[in-house]
């Protein structure tokens, strides 16, 4: 899980409760008389936690991600100012949109979602073969092509996104691994079966979600998960989760630019802040 295999996690309420919701979980998955999971619905008729349509239910209770939608999202929560050590006047905020420090990774949802919006362009650029897009970044597409190596290709396409280089911090790596993870995701579809930029859109939102879920409770799970499948388990439960927080967010046409991209990924976790109750 990259960053996380050294990173403890971060103090403030949002963080504490995203690790008490894996240890719950955990424990409640390995009980032998756990339920199954009855999927419930709010005023909203928004599904809560639960597996996909498509997915096979198990009976294992779904983790509650909420928390991680105010890791993400920062600013006042109801009833109070920032969480932890960050919180308060000064350092909760992180320039560039949203993001707060709890104690731990100082987090911006518009920087992420800058790049993550920029990578999917890219790569569908790539995708498409559009010249001119790459060349923008200072890519060639030839060249690219003939490194004949979607790995090699999909690291030019990162470094492309982002405007600094890597500093080192958790949530530098962070922002790298969810950019690196869309834009694999994109070289991964067939030859003339790219994605759309809503698919990419939803994509990003899925990996913000599950890759920032997954830095905080990484050591987490490798303590309280009893063997290496259950916490393999956790992992995939994370990511199944955040793929369907990721499709109750409503999109309108969303545009294929960098721009519009990066725009839609950051309104559509602040829409499931508004969803799931978390105040931005």
């Amino acid at each position: 899980m990259g960053t996380s295999n050294s990173f403890g996690g971060s103090g403030g309420k949002d963080a504490r409760d995203l690790r008490q919701s894996i240890v719950d979980w955990l424990d409640d998955a390995a009980g032998p008389d756990a339920p199954p999971t009855t999927p419930q619905k709010d005023d909203q008729n928004i599904p809560a936690d639960r597996p996909g349509d498509g997915q096979p239910a198990d009976n294992r209770p779904d983790v509650d991600l909420r928390p991680a939608l105010g890791l993400l999202l920062g600013g006042a929560r109801r009833g109070g100012g920032a969480d932890g050590p960050g919180g308060g006047t000064g350092g909760g905020r992180a320039p560039g949109g949203g993001g707060r420090s709890s104690g731990g990774a100082s987090r911006s949802l518009g920087r992420v979602s800058r790049a993550a919006g920029r990578a999917g362009r890219l790569a569908l650029g790539y995708a498409a073969g559009d010249r001119q897009a790459l060349e923008r970044v200072g890519l060639d597409y030839d060249q690219l092509r003939a490194l004949n190596d979607p790995v090699e290709i999909g690291y030019k396409i990162v470094e492309a996104a982002f405007e600094t280089r890597p500093n080192g911090t958790v949530e530098d790596s962070e922002e790298r691994e969810i950019v690196a993870a869309v834009v694999e995701w994109v070289l991964q579809s067939p030859d003339g079966h790219a994605p759309s930029p809503e698919e990419v859109v939803r994509k990003a939102i899925e990996t913000i979600i599950a890759d920032t879920v997954l830095t905080e409770v990484g050591k987490t799970i490798r303590e309280n998960g009893s063997t290496q499948a259950d916490r393999r388990a956790a992992e995939e439960r994370v990511r199944d989760t955040a793929e369907v927080y990721a499709q109750q967010v409503t999109l309108t046409a969303t545009g294929a630019s960098e721009r519009e991209m990066a725009d839609a990924i950051e309104n559509g976790i602040r829409e499931l802040g508004r969803i799931f109750g978390v105040d931005s």
